[in-house]
């Protein structure tokens, strides 16, 4: 194939089918008779069955290839070229009818659709047939692309798949003896997913631009792509679930067997660090809700709900628990009532019975828990009522009062040799002073006053007599 041979391909493909036939016992008749056989379904539990199809097909397209090198100085055996080439077809849309079945893999489907639109566009082509080689082309080239990523894909879901439902699971997290093994196993499996799905992404990126240009009615449905990508990221989200909750379960180990002290330097658990991920655990099952594919799926939906219901449930029971270290009574006390109610609804919709989704926590012993929590707080809560009235006193309790104004009690206040020490109120507060009075002359309205007519006359005449004189030039 290296150079070109097809002569010497043709022949090897025509010994390696007699081969297969010898071994499988798949003759058809012998010397003197004919007897010809097919290859059912039923027969692929030998995937070498498979091989048959495939050989007669490479050995017709082999011919076809020797022919065309052939027809440049003889052009007659173009038409041999063009049967030869419609044989490999048939073999060709033969084999993907047989790995339609449930018994082929994925993998091998998708090679078996790339090989026969390879080959239908090879003799489209040879026909002169542009339009419709070219689209057999493109689905050709659609196919291949896929088959070449999903090749690690499948493996990475194989794999994940054998350690969490086959016979790995023992070997893999079962066997895993403290949480640091634990949590190596859950990166691991979540690298591995992550890969797979940059690998999806940028192939759904490919196939975007690519979709309107391969055949319209079955490139037209909802892609296979789209629903790898879907699947993968179940996976993930899942395995992010789990590595979640194993965190979880040891974080509440921790609380229960440890005092909230610091040891070795060492940051002990906390209930604030079970709420972080029990959040983290509730936003990835929102996510998951949100799959392209999985809109419809009734059944898939009802567990995620439930699922968010009892992680709700925990994530309010940690949270009230944090509540108590602060001696914060009635937040807790409603937080603990929240928590019975998630329960309940829980209960309700799985009949009062343990839940048969795999790895759920048990409601039932979350209830009992919060039920003695709550008599536990009830009674905290009055004996710190009680602690609280018997400590108050006018010797111990500090007011905020200035040292002028309890001179009669006598209280332990550091704050009085610091440089903010209260002595006096300051500043000073308002006091009524009397002020200067104001006087308003009330009579003035009633007063009579004389008449002035007579002095206003004499001023009138010695006014127009110096007037005139002043005409005249008698002024003195």
């Amino acid at each position: 194939m290296r150079h070109g041979d097809f002569q010497r391909y043709r022949g090897y493909c025509s010994r390696r089918l007699r081969r297969l036939r010898k071994t499988l016992g798949f003759k058809m008749g012998n010397r003197h008779k004919f007897t010809g056989k097919k290859v059912t379904v039923d027969m692929l539990s030998d995937n070498r069955y498979l091989l048959l199809i495939l050989m007669d097909a490479e050995r017709a397209w082999s011919y076809a290839m020797q022919l065309k090198m052939e027809a440049n100085t003889e052009p007659r055996k173009r038409f041999h070229l063009t049967s030869r080439l419609r044989k490999a077809v048939k073999h060709g849309e033969k084999l993907e009818r047989l790995c339609e079945s449930d018994r082929v893999d994925a993998k091998t489907k998708l090679e078996a659709q790339a090989y026969s639109a390879y080959l239908n566009g090879m003799l489209q082509f040879e026909q002169q047939q542009w339009q419709a080689a070219m689209k057999a082309f493109n689905k050709c080239n659609w196919f291949s692309r896929v088959c070449r990523k999903k090749r690690f894909l499948i493996a990475c879901y194989e794999q994940y798949l054998l350690q969490n439902h086959g016979g790995d699971a023992e070997c893999g997290l079962g066997s895993a003896e403290d949480d640091e093994a634990k949590e190596r196993l859950f990166e691991s499996v979540l690298s591995e997913c992550r890969d797979a799905i940059q690998s999806v992404r940028e192939e759904l990126k490919a196939e975007q631009r690519q979709r309107d240009a391969v055949m319209d009615g079955e490139m037209g449905k909802v892609s296979t792509l789209q629903y790898l990508h879907s699947y993968l990221s179940y996976i993930k989200l899942s395995t992010a679930i789990q590595r979640n909750e194993s965190m979880a379960s040891a974080l509440q180990k921790a609380l229960l067997r440890q005092p909230q002290t610091e040891e070795d330097g060492k940051r002990t658990a906390r209930p604030q660090d079970l709420i972080r991920l029990y959040d983290i655990i509730l936003q990835n099952l929102a996510e998951l809700t949100q799959l392209p594919g999985l809109e419809d799926d009734q059944s898939f939906q009802k567990e995620i709900v439930l699922k968010t219901l009892v992680y709700k449930a925990y994530r309010c029971f940690f949270i009230a628990q944090s509540y108590v270290l602060v001696k914060k009574w009635s937040e807790a006390l409603v937080l603990y009532d929240r928590v019975l109610k998630y329960a309940k609804e829980v209960q309700a919709q799985t009949g009062n019975k343990k839940s048969n989704i795999k790895e759920l926590p048990d409601v039932q012993e979350l209830i009992k828990q919060v039920n003695a929590e709550k008599y536990s707080l009830q009674a905290a809560a009055i004996l710190d009522t009680t602690v609280n009235t018997e400590e108050v006193s006018p010797y111990q309790a500090k007011e905020n009062k200035p040292l002028l104004e309890r001179l009669d009690n006598f209280c332990l206040d550091p704050s009085l040799v610091t440089k903010h020490a209260r002595i006096v109120p300051f500043p000073p507060d308002f006091h009524p002073i009397p002020c200067k009075p104001l006087f308003f002359d009330l009579a003035l309205n009633h007063v009579a006053l004389p008449s002035l007519e007579d002095k206003l006359e004499q001023k009138a005449k010695s006014g127009l007599t110096g007037y005139i004189k002043g005409i005249f030039g008698f002024r003195s």
